[in-house]
């Protein structure tokens, strides 16, 4: 049998993986870190666009939390 022929294979290898991201999102989410994620691939190919979405998340965060002192 050919492994891409067996979907429990592949179900049980994409949800683990999910899963774990979930649990360490939450835990991080709890103790105040704003989570982003990025394939590795999209960082090698569009290291500008990464840069992009993390200095607009850190501006984002910095008018959040400027708020609370007004």
């Amino acid at each position: 049998m050919q492994r891409g022929s067996n979907p429990d294979y592949w179900i049980k290898k994409i949800e683990k993986p999910q899963i774990r991201d979930s649990e360490v999102n939450k835990k991080s989410l709890f103790l105040g870190w704003t989570v982003i994620r990025f394939w590795g691939k999209d960082i090698l190919k569009n290291i500008d666009e990464c840069v992009r979405v993390i200095q607009e998340t850190i501006f984002q965060s910095k008018i959040t939390n400027s708020d609370d002192f007004f």
